[in-house]
């Protein structure tokens, strides 16, 4: 983004209620948005066929199957109003700092379990956005440990190195000025050479060049192969580091886990960095960020059991 340039604004309140403000009007939302992804017969892999609007499902024009619009999405076989899930997908986008389980329950009107599958579902759409592209150019890469709760403890784990700690690899790409573009964050079990030469060749294109602290982790034989690496030892707090704004975006995400949502078990932190990575990747396009993670949704397999109410 250009310096200077206006961040055009998301939808306000009364503009997403005024605009979704009916049953039918998200339903007939979501059919167009399956249209435009070509919406594909189950049964016969055909994708011409017709609405059948009293019942919400598609006719297959070849076989006459009929088939839920939901069929595929985070939202099969949910009874929830299309509507709450549309406000739901709205006030998690348009909360800066992350929305608990606990605060949709009250803003929607539904138990804290479907609060708690809402949440789940839409990080998951946001994880399966993540992982459309990698990292390009100029990488910068990093460890970092992030505290959380385990079993059932109420209080956070201590700070400091140490096993107790999640261990993540965090992948920052930069612009030709040296200013933050994109992050990728993965939970490891441990920062050895063969993890990290994962991590890079899941999330990294080759040839990019990797901006590194002197951890020997990074010295592979396959890291220097795949990629062109640059050393920088000077201290995270220096001006003139390299990583200053890799770490940065660590500390931002650690305060978004701890403060948010108050820590959470390890098993969990995954999709709270993924959701963190998707919000800051899409900074410049708040008013897009909506669209963007419902067609996310409708890409979504669906997972388990859950009650609704």
């Amino acid at each position: 983004m250009q310096k200077g340039e206006i961040i055009p604004k998301r939808m306000s309140l009364i503009e997403f209620s005024e605009k979704y403000a009916t049953e039918e009007i998200c339903s007939d939302d979501l059919w167009e948005r399956r249209v435009q992804m070509n919406f594909v017969c189950p049964k016969c892999g055909q994708n011409e066929g017709y609405r059948i609007k009293t019942r919400n499902v598609w006719e297959c024009k070849n076989c006459k199957k009929h088939t839920s619009i939901l069929l595929g999405t985070a939202f099969e076989n949910s009874k929830l109003d299309l509507r709450k899930w549309y406000w739901a997908a709205f006030l998690i986008i348009s909360s800066k700092a992350g929305i608990s389980a606990k605060e949709l329950q009250g803003h929607i009107g539904v138990t804290y379990k479907t609060a708690w599958y809402i949440n789940r579902r839409l990080r998951e759409a946001m994880q399966l956005a993540n992982a459309k592209y990698k990292l390009c150019g100029t990488v910068t890469v990093d460890e970092a440990y992030f505290t959380g709760r385990e079993n059932n403890d109420s209080e956070p784990l201590k700070r400091g190195r140490g096993t107790d700690k999640s261990k993540v690899i965090v992948a920052v790409s930069l612009t030709d000025d040296g200013k933050p573009l994109y992050a990728k964050m993965q939970v490891v079990d441990n920062f050895k050479a063969k993890t990290i030469e994962q991590f890079a060749e899941k999330h990294i294109e080759k040839k990019s060049k990797l901006i590194t602290d002197g951890f020997k982790s990074y010295k592979s034989q396959k890291i220097t192969k795949d990629y062109f690496v640059d050393y920088d030892v000077l201290p995270a707090d220096s001006a003139d580091s390299k990583l200053k704004w890799l770490h940065t975006i660590i500390s931002n995400a650690k305060a978004f886990v701890l403060g948010t949502f108050h820590g959470l078990k390890s098993d969990d932190l995954q999709l709270y960095l993924d959701e963190f990575c998707y919000r800051f990747n899409r900074r410049y396009i708040p008013h897009l960020m909506f669209d963007k993670l419902l067609n996310s949704a409708l890409s979504t397999p669906p997972i388990g059991y859950y009650s609704e109410n």
